[in-house]
């Protein structure tokens, strides 16, 4: 599954799964996000429905730079609310789909009360 799968689609009440448990999110991966699996849920919740199917949202949200940089509200949440010029819409941009775009597999460790994202570098 690709990231912004696993963010709309292992949530509890509509939230992050750390959010209402004493579980914490775990990034497994060799190379690095560019945003934090918070920041990219904050995002996320804010262009995509958590549980719907795709054909319910507007996908280019996650998967189209230039869409988003002409469409998103970036005002919307203190992530991106001091994103104001072009170029720095489009930097945020391009970085958000590269995040959201990458694949992993979500592995919920009961022992540990972790929600492993551990992606396929």
């Amino acid at each position: 599954m690709k990231l912004y799968q696993a963010l709309t689609q292992v949530t509890i009440n509509g939230a992050l799964i750390d959010a209402y448990t004493d579980f914490k999110v775990q990034a497994l991966l060799k190379q690095p996000l560019n945003y934090t699996p918070k920041q990219l849920f904050t995002y996320i919740n804010s262009v995509l429905a958590p549980g719907s199917f795709h054909m319910e949202n507007n996908l280019r949200f996650v998967t189209d730079p230039s869409f988003i940089s002409s469409n998103y509200d970036f005002q919307s949440n203190a992530l991106t609310a001091d994103i104001t010029t072009f170029e720095d819409k489009v930097a945020f941009s391009q970085k958000v789909v590269a995040d959201l775009n990458r694949h992993l597999s979500v592995n919920i460790d009961f022992a540990s009360k972790t929600c492993q994202l551990q992606f396929t570098d």
